[in-house]
């Protein structure tokens, strides 16, 4: 059998919190490959990235260039992703690039407006690529959501409320 090469990835808002533990998952999962890692902090322009999410050196640079590193997850036989934890205000025309490039977005930057959802949806569809819109990935709210959904069938009315901690910088 014949070994399936590895899906590339690339992590843009690769220096924040979250970015830094997608680089570690990229990194430790056999069926994926870390291509790029991307953030506009320019205090974080060459650093390690590998150093950076604290699994010690992995010789890829933080660099500011989202259009060439998707340029990098074209070149392979496989479709790459974009894993995308940036800002509100930049994360509509990061993932309308990732599209146009044929790189799969996968976003967990909250933020997006209904008309934008709507549009990225359809230049997707366009695209014939998927897009996958996951504001919050914690157990916790994967959990929450389940529970809602058991606790709907007894009860007429049903709200979810996520609150954030203040120093989340896409708080909404």
């Amino acid at each position: 059998m014949t070994p399936q090469a590895a899906i590339p990835v690339v992590v843009n808002g690769a220096g924040g919190k979250m970015g830094c533990e997608v680089i570690k998952a990229v990194w430790q999962a056999p069926d994926l490959q870390l291509v790029g890692a991307v953030d506009r902090n320019p205090a974080l322009f060459g650093q390690d990235a590998g150093e950076l999410a604290g699994i010690g050196a992995i010789e890829l640079p933080i660099l500011n260039d989202l259009q060439g590193i998707l340029v990098m997850a074209t070149q392979g036989e496989i479709q790459g992703v974009m894993v995308d934890f940036t800002h509100p205000d930049s994360v509509y025309d990061n993932v309308r690039t990732a599209i146009a490039y044929g790189i799969r977005p996968v976003v967990g930057t909250t933020g997006l407006s209904p008309a934008q959802l709507q549009d990225l949806a359809e230049f997707a569809e366009k695209a014939s690529t998927g897009v996958l819109v996951i504001p919050n990935f914690s157990i916790g709210m994967v959990l929450l959501q389940q529970a809602a959904i058991a606790a709907a069938q007894y009860f007429e009315h049903l709200e979810i409320i996520e609150l954030h901690h203040n120093q989340k910088a896409d708080a909404p």
